[in-house]
């Protein structure tokens, strides 16, 4: 199913639904709160939560083998990109349930001599990147994502130095580079004062042609510079065009 057809079937009849808490624990195991705990300016709008929830059934609907045969093309192209390819830290989220696969590309950033960092959700709505040498004893956070240990002399600064390359989830991305996050907030902050390049990662059912068409963009919403499919790369800033 693609994005704008998922959106067909969220209605216009979800104006009514409940608020949902997004840190309660059956909102994380779906994926919700995973990513961001809450809306930095409140719950969600209601039709924008019930395409989440929708998206979120349709992303994991292929099954295990077809998702891995579909992860391993984005890695590939992924790895294969002029920005991954001349970075030296790349700071990168752990895949978590049925987000686009990441070890693969954590594993060839280690090979390549790069350094890695992994996100820790903090206050403020702001995440906080470490370095890992290994995905051996990372912690479990409340929403049952892994993520590494506060080491105070790992800690990596986004966009402290040249070279650094941010890989980042969401639900569904388009060709102007904006996407449709968990509702949390965390990456839209994050990206609003990252100063290098951002790679968004999504299978190529998950990416349409705008986001801001389909009426879930608001003005806090941050693009990402590339978006990588299993299919192609495509810039934001030439959104008609295929990178790769």
């Amino acid at each position: 199913m693609r994005l704008e057809e998922a959106f067909g079937e969220v209605g216009d009849g979800v104006a009514a639904e409940e608020p949902v808490d997004n840190r309660a624990p059956d909102a994380a195991a779906a994926g919700f709160g995973a990513r961001g705990a809450c809306c930095p300016e409140g719950a969600p709008q209601p039709r924008k939560r019930a395409l989440r929830k929708l998206l979120l059934r349709e992303r994991a609907e292929p099954s295990p083998g077809e998702r891995a045969s579909i992860d391993a093309r984005i890695a590939h192209r992924v790895v294969a990109a002029p920005a991954f390819v001349q970075s030296e830290t790349v700071l990168i989220y752990l895949s978590f349930a049925s987000e686009v696969e990441t070890r693969g590309i954590i594993r060839a950033a280690w090979e390549l001599g790069k350094a890695v960092a992994l996100p820790r959700v903090c206050a403020a709505h702001s995440l906080r990147w470490y370095r890992v040498d290994s995905l051996d004893g990372l912690l479990v956070s409340s929403f049952g994502i892994k993520e590494p240990p506060p080491h105070e002399e790992r800690e990596v600064i986004p966009g402290s130095a040249p070279g650094h390359v941010a890989i980042v989830p969401g639900l569904a991305f388009d060709r102007q580079g904006f996407r449709l996050g968990y509702g949390g907030g965390f990456y839209d902050v994050f990206l609003a004062g990252f100063p290098g390049v951002s790679i968004g990662l999504c299978r190529e059912r998950q990416l349409c042609a705008s986001l801001d068409d389909l009426g879930v963009i608001d003005p806090h919403d941050r693009c990402v510079d590339f978006v990588v499919t299993e299919q192609r790369v495509v810039s934001s800033a030439s959104p008609n065009s295929t990178v790769g």
